[in-house]
């Protein structure tokens, strides 16, 4: 989820340490004798983008320093760079950064450091070598994802320090609610959290304050805490929009075309000096370095260009070039980088409890160097895939297991291959073949049944058998309503059986899902009947077409795309429910029906059956809402019965009832209207909807 200098001419941002880093050991000239001095150390590096007064401030130069030049000093590089973008709390991101307008900050990663950017080749001449290093190989990277977290209070004051912002990062990877970072094959972190923070909010480091004369714009740093035994690599980037102290003091383009310079700035320096933040000198873990003008980005700090990445324009940061001693834009992208998917053996027969392999081959072509995200579709039921690894640059195996009870039969299993904008396909063919197993299944017809209190209704629940399964079955029923009873005619049964339901006349009405058991010595299998007991006083029910089974929305006011019988969100019973939301951006969904509630009425009860799923993970935050309200005919709230959220999000359905007796003489519409923020979807889908009365 997920920003400017004024003047004619780009300023200089000076470069920023928190500390000044000394010179190395110096050795005299030959012909004199001189001792090797001490390494001086270095406490707490953190190198950042520094914030300068637009005003008094002179012009950049458009070149390196004199002698600029970066040496190595043993450390580790990034190899394949994931990141992950980190949205510091709720308030008011830029767009862009949000993720709601395009191009999003986002793409930029994608786009940067995927195979069609030469972002990359300018980076590999900092790989690190084998002898006295690392021996690290820089590659592409991929964008992880972007994710809004809720930090604890203490950590989320107006003023946040750099300690603070490392005991959160680390809080919210050990909770889950951030991917735990990604290691290369030798155990270096490839993950690096670019966290951006919303208006408001002062960041604190080393004795300096973001976007203010004197301190800085942006910082990235290495926790001195671990996780899984790894320092945890990060980027901190303050609000930079309008009103903001680094709106005038971060760069000379727009507010998004600052966010990408200082980014890159900040992302070039951690690929090649990660753990520049747990450095004590000049020496091993320390990475990249110039001892005088510091990282790479420092050298050419403040040196704005524009940069086509996959097709897009952004503005970036120069970069410093030990190969041409200077500071430079990345090459153009490879011409064709590409790559396609083979699969061998492209066939694969297993039986049921098995599994199968097939080896699934990046072939590159154009120069394409990139790393390919593996994932599966079109498995069919029971079967699952994985992939080992599921990244890859050459090959990877893909083994499909199929569960005791897998859909049998051929199914066309789709590899896709993901490198940033590139996605490529191969296919498998797969056959799933039945066990000899003995086994059974249980099914119930009808499997939709409805009794009046004081009445019965039968279903005939029937044992399938399979693989040569002879045995009896016992049955039984659980979740009936209460003042229901269940009765088999035969049981144990080896065939069918007559389950009769008796509803006595206080039974509670209303619909219930009934689990029929079936058990055979260790053998246990299910079924469900839906049962809806009504009232002997005859109810009347006042909704048409409460299930939405007439597949029109006729008598309904839907917004467009909610009537729905899409497997996606399966109904509650029958083939059609109502779908509200569900699109991870900002919406709104409602679903309306005008009723007229008879005044002799002495009970009028509306009820739903409602499922809620989301891809929220706070635990504390209202974002996406679920109204149940009475309106008037000039569409005015005359009531709001309940309210539901993300926060309510659960398995399965669940039903509520309403007492609307109050506006009994009453011409009034009932509404159900569900809300989404920006990002991160939440469903609401209701089903079998009744306003009963008597």
């Amino acid at each position: 989820m997920c920003r400017l200098l004024r003047g004619p001419a780009l300023l200089l941002f000076f470069i920023l340490i928190s500390v000044a880093l000394p010179t190395l050991a110096q050795v005299a000239p030959s012909g004199n004798s001189a001792q090797v001095l001490p390494v001086a150390p270095l406490q707490g590096i953190h190198h950042s983008v520094p914030w300068r007064d637009p005003i008094t401030s002179g012009p950049v130069g458009f070149a390196a320093p004199a002698g600029a030049h970066l040496t190595y000093f043993g450390g580790p590089v990034i190899t394949n760079v994931h990141v992950v973008e980190v949205l510091y709390g709720s308030g008011s991101y830029d767009p862009h950064v949000a993720g709601t307008t395009s191009p999003t900050l986002g793409n930029f990663f994608s786009d940067i450091t995927g195979p069609n950017s030469g972002y990359t080749s300018l980076l590999t001449q900092y790989s690190t070598p084998a002898s006295g290093g690392t021996n690290q190989t820089i590659g592409n990277g991929t964008f992880d994802g972007l994710f809004q977290i809720v930090p604890a209070a203490a950590n989320n004051g107006s003023t946040i320090d750099d300690s603070n912002i490392q005991a959160e990062l680390l809080a919210q990877i050990s909770a889950g609610h951030l991917p735990a970072p990604v290691l290369d094959a030798a155990g270096n972190v490839n993950t690096i959290y670019m966290i951006y923070f919303p208006p408001g909010k002062t960041i604190t480091q080393g004795g300096s304050s973001s976007c203010v004369g004197g301190g800085f714009c942006a910082y990235h740093g290495t926790t001195s805490n671990t996780f899984n035994s790894v320092n945890v690599l990060y980027g901190v980037h303050p609000d930079m929009q309008a009103g903001s102290g680094c709106s005038s003091g971060c760069g000379n383009s727009s507010v998004f075309g600052n966010y990408t310079s200082v980014t890159s700035h900040e992302l070039s320096e951690a690929i090649t000096d990660a753990d520049v933040g747990i450095a004590t000198t000049f020496a091993a873990p320390l990475a990249w370095m110039d001892q005088t003008n510091g990282e790479i980005g420092d050298i050419c700090n403040g040196q704005q260009g524009s940069y086509v990445a996959n097709g897009t324009t952004y503005t970036i940061q120069l970069e410093f070039s030990n190969a041409v001693s200077n500071c430079v834009l990345p090459p153009p992208a490879p011409a064709g980088a590409n790559f396609t998917l083979s699969a061998s053996p492209a066939s694969l027969t297993v039986t049921q409890g098995t599994s199968g392999s097939s080896t699934i081959t990046v072939n590159p072509s154009g120069g394409f160097t990139g790393s390919v995200s593996l994932s599966a579709s079109g498995l069919p039921s029971g079967v699952t895939a994985s992939f080992n690894p599921a990244s890859t640059t050459g090959s990877s195996t893909l083994t499909l297991t199929a569960s005791a009870a897998a859909t049998t039969g051929t199914a066309t299993v789709t590899v896709t291959g993901t490198s940033g904008t590139l996605t490529h396909t191969t296919a498998v063919t797969l056959t799933v073949n039945a066990t000899a197993t003995p086994n059974f299944s249980l099914s119930a017809s009808p499997s939709s049944l409805s009794v009046k209190q004081g009445t019965s209704g039968n279903s005939t629940i029937t044992v399938s058998p399979s693989g040569g399964f002879t045995g009896s079955v016992t049955l039984s029923a659980s979740g009936l309503p209460s003042g229901v009873t269940a009765a088999f005619g035969t049981n144990p049964t080896t065939s069918t059986s007559v389950l009769t339901f008796t509803a006595s006349a206080t039974a509670t009405t209303g619909t219930s899902t009934v689990t029929v058991t079936g058990t055979s010595g260790s053998l246990t299998h299910t079924t469900t009947i839906s049962l809806t007991v009504t009232s002997s006083a005859n109810a009347q029910n006042l909704i048409v077409n409460g299930g939405f089974e007439t597949g029109v929305a006729t008598p309904w006011t839907l917004t467009p795309a909610v009537l729905n019988n899409s497997s996606a969100e399966p109904p509650h019973t029958g083939n059609w429910d109502a779908w509200l939301d569900g699109y991870g951006t900002n919406h709104t969904d409602s679903a309306t029906q005008t009723v007229s509630i008879p005044s002799t009425a002495t009970t009028a009860t509306l009820t739903f059956w409602l499922h809620i799923d989301t891809a929220e993970t706070t635990t504390t935050t209202a974002f996406d809402t679920f109204k149940v309200q009475v309106l008037n005919s000039s569409n005015t709230v005359l009531a709001t019965l309940g309210t539901f959220s993300n926060l309510n999000a659960a398995a399965g359905y669940a039903q509520h009832s309403f007492s609307v007796i109050q506006f009994k003489g009453q011409t009034v519409k009932i509404q159900f209207i569900g809300t989404e923020d920006a990002s991160l979807q939440t469903s609401f889908v209701i089903d079998d909807i009744a306003l009963n009365v008597q």
